[in-house]
């Protein structure tokens, strides 16, 4: 999982608190050599202990929220191992301290998985295809929290009203209140027309769902034993439409990985899935964005804008019934 540290430690290692979990981990190995900090946010801490297992080779330590810790243990544990689908290996769970414990994962090196990329774009079409149908049909789904089309709308609703209350506290520049003014309309217009979102949806199977498929949560791993497509950050999963992990996918290679056990789905069909994947991303985005907005709104007006705009483009695609 190559990413850029933002902090280096080279002293006093074994007291490092991730050290520490990885040591009461039990998995054998010895005192990295150095540990990289490669996120830090408010609900969850990443690392890289570097030459910390029997192999000398790196392993990524997620320290973040037990709800969250719990949820990722389930589907590693649990769910992943009775799938045909290739993912970083799995080392264990630690409990932390309060409120947070500690997830320990393969460090996947590799190619960063790119759109843009046309063998990349097979690959992960494929990959999450397998993923889709092979899952479809798993006993444990009641487990997974819900990532279906009733999980959005909440999603909108508490961000449409976080957005309109934002629009009459905050003292924003003419530019700002419009890219409010319009993410507020957006929302409302979602709203409405909600039940013909759920009528599209109704034509996908119910499979497990990555949630977040993108690709800063992908790596390309190249070796002897060819290319393998290498998933990860599994923390806003669910049960569901497998909508969302649509959004940006090569549809006729997934079509093509489907079709044979998914024979009622269509090729419209899954374009339209796709469609209503980039509705239900920018409604997370919404959402995400909403609860910002005090004390950083500029930061977040920002990134709203974006968001609008790729909103836009989604609904004008989705080809609304009269």
């Amino acid at each position: 999982m190559p990413e850029p540290g933002v902090e280096i430690v080279r002293s006093n290692l074994s007291e490092h608190a991730a050290a520490v979990a990885w040591s009461h981990l039990g998995q054998g190995g010895s005192e990295p050599t150095e540990i990289i900090l490669l996120s830090k946010r408010v609900k969850s801490s990443i690392y890289r202990l570097v030459g910390a297992t029997l192999e000398r080779s790196s392993v990524v330590a997620k320290y973040c929220q037990r709800h969250t810790a719990r949820h990722e243990r389930i589907i590693y544990e649990e769910i992943l191992p009775k799938l045909p689908v290739t993912t970083p290996q799995f080392y264990g769970f630690v409990a932390g301290e309060s409120d947070f414990d500690w997830l320990f994962l393969e460090d996947v090196q590799g190619e960063r998985y790119s759109r843009e990329n046309e063998s990349h774009s097979i690959l992960a079409a494929r990959w999450l295809g397998l993923l889709h149908t092979s899952a479809a049909y798993l006993a444990n789904s009641k487990v997974l929290p819900n990532r279906g089309p009733e999980y959005f709308v909440e999603q909108l609703k508490v961000a449409h009203q976080s957005l309109s209350h934002s629009l009459s506290t905050l003292h924003l520049t003419p530019a700002d209140f419009a890219v409010f003014v319009t993410v507020v309309s957006q929302c409302a217009f979602l709203e409405s027309h909600w039940n013909q979102i759920e009528r599209w949806c109704e034509r996908m199977p119910r499979t497990l769902v990555h949630g977040d498929f993108k690709p800063k949560n992908a790596v390309i791993r190249r070796g002897s034993r060819g290319v393998t497509f290498l998933p990860f950050d599994w923390e806003a999963s669910g049960w569901g439409v497998p909508a969302a992990d649509l959004a940006f996918v090569d549809i006729p290679v997934y079509h093509s990985t489907v079709q044979d056990i998914w024979r009622a789905l269509n090729f419209q069909d899954l374009l339209r899935m796709a469609v209503v994947g980039k509705i239900f991303r920018g409604i997370a985005e919404f959402n995400w964005e909403s609860q910002k907005f005090d004390p950083r709104w500029e930061f977040s007006t920002v990134k709203l804008r974006f968001y609008q705009d790729r909103m836009t483009e989604a609904i004008g695609m989705a080809g609304w019934e009269a």
